[in-house]
């Protein structure tokens, strides 16, 4: 590979910034065309950073695992939502965690945005099939141009190791399913989804990885994440008063949070759903998204540093989603 770099530099990463940003930005027009909100999946803004943007995989997992298990959850929240229509979202999110907890155990991968392919559609109160197509539409561009990247040598070519089965294992993913229940389902009961959107429940799971090198950066990562979160809420408040379309809200969303990762030196992929799910949101004020992203994102971290900072014995999930730009 011609770029070997220890160190991540978006000076020489501009082309996988440059078509990461195109297909997300189309992922939104497509939606705003077809006047179809299952369309937008925020997180494959987090998964294009990950998957194309860092030169290696952000996450220890293969693409046949990836597709399986971002498709399986999409389609597991859309299929409880049918099923469990009268349940509220605190009873059904831990059925999400559980979920995506046993997959990635029997898979022996690890794919943290599956986390939020199954409980946005709970949080959104999604019921029709698009949504899961629509995943697995992208998630299937999102590996064709990994394959791609890596014929020309702009990313390294994947290496998976597959996650053994142990009861550390098991204790360990018990033991974050035990954490997003103890604080989202609260949270879900007294109305402030927002502080526990999918994309921080994300972000919680890479983090209590304590091979992270943003555990060491926890203001940063916080700063990224609320960063983020402003930036969609100015960009959709602009696509309210009828200023501009949601598609242009959306580029211009991409650049500033490219700009956030350059200047924090703070390469968190989470974020990138932080922001377009700003586009997606049920919105009734336009600063309650900000505000509580901002302490849900608190919360998380935390949550996540306090926890698991004393599971060095852990098994060492290679991959994490998370890096330090030059």
């Amino acid at each position: 590979m011609q770029n070997t770099k220890n160190e991540l530099s978006f000076s020489s990463r501009k082309g996988p910034v440059i078509l990461s940003g195109i297909l997300a930005v189309l992922m939104v027009f497509v939606s705003e065309f077809l006047h179809s909100s299952e369309i937008l999946f925020p997180e494959i803004c987090a998964i294009l950073c990950g998957a194309w943007i860092m030169p290696r995989q952000a996450w220890n997992v293969d693409r046949k695992r990836m597709f399986l298990l971002m498709s399986t959850g999409a389609v597991f929240g859309v299929v409880i939502n049918l099923s469990l229509a009268s349940w509220p979202l605190a009873a059904r999110a831990p059925l999400g965690f559980a979920f995506c907890a046993v997959m990635m155990m029997l898979t022996g991968a690890e794919m943290a945005p599956m986390f939020s392919a199954a409980v946005l559609p709970m949080l959104l109160s999604t019921d029709t099939p698009v949504y899961p197509i629509a995943v697995c539409t992208l998630i299937a561009l999102i590996m064709i141009g990994q394959i791609l990247l890596e014929r020309h040598q702009i990313r390294e070519p994947i290496h998976f190791r597959k996650n053994n089965l142990t009861k550390e294992t098991a204790r360990s993913w018990l033991l974050r399913c035990a954490v997003l229940c103890a604080i989202a389902c609260p949270l879900y009961a007294a109305g402030m989804s927002f502080m526990a959107v999918p994309p921080l429940l994300v972000a919680f799971v890479e983090l209590t990885h304590t091979d992270s090198p943003l555990r060491t950066k926890p203001v940063r990562t916080w700063l990224c994440l609320t960063l983020a979160s402003l930036t969609g809420a100015v960009a959709r408040n602009a696509v309210e008063a009828g200023m501009i379309s949601k598609t242009l809200a959306a580029a211009i969303g991409f650049v500033v949070l490219i700009t956030v990762w350059d200047r924090l030196h703070v390469l968190f992929p989470p974020a990138g759903a932080i922001l377009f799910l700003a586009l997606l949101a049920p919105w009734q004020n336009a600063w309650v998204y900000p505000l509580e992203t901002a302490v849900g994102a608190a919360i998380w971290i935390v949550a996540a540093l306090l926890i698991f900072r004393n599971r060095e014995e852990e098994p060492v999930l290679t991959g994490s989603a998370t890096g330090d730009i030059a």
